[in-house]
């Protein structure tokens, strides 16, 4: 759907083209807000920035009558994932204080060291998925880390679920090769 049609869609019947401009936009908005959030939080930080940024971009749709949608979308996400990136720090900078009772029970090197290597694992991982292109990145993202099945995949993307599979398949094989060639296991 192109982005004059979700505009139209969107005049004409804004829960239709909220839906529309979800569902064309979500890999996109998920792939840039999990590429900055992945270090600092978990899935439900991502997804949560993700809803922010359509929150956001429904909101203003009357301000962005002009220019691209998808670089004024791309722009949000990356605001709104910066932030929560700053949230989630901030928050952990909190959570230590040296007056807590906490404090004796802080992690070892060893747990800040495997802390520090699964982030870099995680990092290396989120390139890779990148890397193998739409749709398969895509339909990765969906299967694992939002653990759609085939057929919720395949509505998504507007794919059969036999399609998904079989692509699932093919890309899972490429990434485990290129996660090899990085020694990653």
């Amino acid at each position: 759907m192109t982005e004059q049609q979700i505009r139209t869609r969107l005049a004409q019947d804004p829960a239709a083209g909220q839906a529309a401009l979800f569902e064309q936009y979500f890999n996109y908005v998920y792939a840039i807000v999990h590429r900055k959030v992945c270090a600092f939080g978990s899935r439900e930080d991502t997804e949560e920035c993700v809803i922010d940024v359509f929150t956001e971009v429904i909101r203003n749709f009357d301000t962005i009558r002009s220019g691209s949608l998808k670089a004024y979308i791309a722009s949000v996400a990356h605001n709104k994932a910066l932030n929560t990136c700053r949230r989630l720090s901030a928050r952990s900078r909190q959570s230590i204080s040296i007056d807590s009772e906490e404090f004796g029970e802080l992690t070892s090197p060893q747990d800040v060291a495997r802390d520090a290597e699964r982030r870099e694992q995680a990092r290396k991982l989120t390139k890779c998925i990148a890397s193998l292109g739409e749709p398969d990145s895509a339909i990765i993202i969906q299967r694992y880390y939002l653990g759609r099945n085939a057929s919720e995949i395949a509505r998504t993307l507007s794919m059969k679920p036999v399609t998904v599979r079989s692509r699932l398949n093919r890309a899972l094989k490429r990434l485990r090769t290129m996660l090899e060639e990085q020694g990653i296991g």
